[in-house]
């Protein structure tokens, strides 16, 4: 079994595609996409061996050995030229954006990239490099996880309504985004009954709009 968190971001994947996931520590998600029939081939990339023996455990123990496989590396910088999909979960922004920053994203077919911290400042970054958010899911799975997928291809800078809830989230405006925005605007409303500051009641309203 793997979270629901792990699972939405597999089935953002198209079939038949060669991954890199990056900081694979168990090797959970590559498994799953075997597993699945999502993919046939899976990298499962680490930064220290000891997640990665927790990897090669699972792969073992599953029997996937030449479908999944282990590679101790620096983010992407042992990532074979035949990956088409990246995924790096579960990190912090600067860590995410250390792994963007030494790689050529143009390399591959698009990313998915879903941060623990600043999520707004992921998709700042990809805004400040004119790259193209393809699409956004967001989950809840004991808190509230947003997956995106972007690709290099060229776009112009999004807007800060954009930057900061999401252009595909914006259009979609499914139940779990809603319950997201209800969620931060009750927040917003007992923290502002102290601090009482004009810029949380203009977050406030923003939301109450989109709502």
């Amino acid at each position: 079994m793997i979270s629901d968190r792990l699972a939405a971001i597999a089935y953002m994947i198209d079939s038949n595609k060669v991954v890199f996931d990056v900081g694979s520590d168990h090797g959970l998600l590559p498994c799953f996409l075997v597993e699945s029939n999502i993919s046939n081939k899976v990298y499962a990339g680490d930064i220290a061996q000891g997640p990665l023996n927790n990897a090669i455990e699972n792969i073992e123990k599953r029997g996937l050995q030449g479908k999944v496989i282990p590679v101790l590396s620096d983010g992407l910088a042992k990532a074979n030229d035949d990956v088409d999909v990246v995924v790096i979960s579960g990190m912090g922004y600067h860590t995410i954006k250390h792994i963007l920053d030494s790689c050529d994203v143009s390399k591959y077919q698009y990313i998915l990239v879903q941060s623990n911290t600043d999520v707004e400042l992921v998709r700042q970054y990809i805004s400040e490099h004119m790259y193209t958010i393809e699409d956004e899911r967001i989950i809840y799975d004991g808190f509230y996880y947003q997956i995106i997928k972007f690709s290099a291809d060229m776009h112009d800078p999004y807007s800060d309504i954009e930057i900061k809830y999401g252009p595909i989230l914006l259009k979609k405006k499914d139940h779990i985004f809603l319950n997201y925005l209800t969620d931060k605007r009750d927040k917003l409303i007992e923290i502002n009954k102290l601090a009482n500051k004009p810029e949380y009641e203009q977050t406030i309203k923003e939301i109450e709009d989109i709502i």
